[in-house]
């Protein structure tokens, strides 16, 4: 594959918009009434030092990553607690 070709293939995977899935819209509405939040952002960080960066999608955590060394863990999106939400706490 030329390096033209793959520049194509990521900017038409860039261009398809995000679907959830059924499932995930309801688990979202209910949290929501619970106050609680999904951040969706990509957090990655450097497990030996520490270093913390957040993407707003994995194509750029992916981007960021190459030629970068030592142990690195990627995490998916997590869950937010709202403290002006609906319970009041």
């Amino acid at each position: 594959m030329m390096p033209e070709e793959n520049e194509e293939i990521i900017e038409s995977a860039e261009q398809i918009p995000p679907r959830k899935s059924k499932n995930r819209e309801e688990i979202e509405r209910m949290l929501e009434r619970i106050g609680v939040s999904l951040d969706n952002r990509i957090n990655i960080v450097n497990l030996d030092d520490g270093e913390k960066h957040l993407f707003d999608d994995y194509t750029q955590a992916m981007e960021f990553m190459k030629g970068k060394k030592g142990r690195w863990y990627v995490t998916t999106p997590r869950a937010r607690y709202n403290k002006e939400g609906p319970l009041g706490r």
